[in-house]
């Protein structure tokens, strides 16, 4: 024994919350996206403001563009967790029905 346990249930379960997860970071994603697009370019364009923009901007557009790619990877979480419950369970039947053979 290996001391491994799963509980599929569970699994199953927390794969499920996952679209919830996903949509929740897509709104996110939409309302911080259009918060800072209100805003423009609010640091001006004076020596500090371009020093500041020449920092921070491309930094922040990065941070904003993984936010946007979160809903879809949470998506992806869900979607492996569930295959992986889908496939202890047909595995443990399968090896049920082999044992139950002998």
């Amino acid at each position: 024994m290996t001391g491994f346990r799963t509980d599929l249930a569970k699994l199953a379960a927390g794969a499920a919350d996952f679209g919830d997860y996903a949509e929740r970071a897509e709104r996110i994603f939409g309302d911080l996206g259009g918060a800072l697009d209100s805003f423009g370019a609010c640091w001006g364009d004076d020596a500090v403001g371009r020093s500041f923009a020449s920092s921070h901007v491309r930094p922040a557009a990065e941070a904003l563009t993984g936010i946007g790619d979160l809903g879809q990877a949470l998506g992806g979480v869900g979607d492996r967790f569930a295959e992986t419950a889908r496939t202890y369970r047909e595995v443990d039947e399968g090896n049920g029905t082999a044992l139950g053979a002998i």
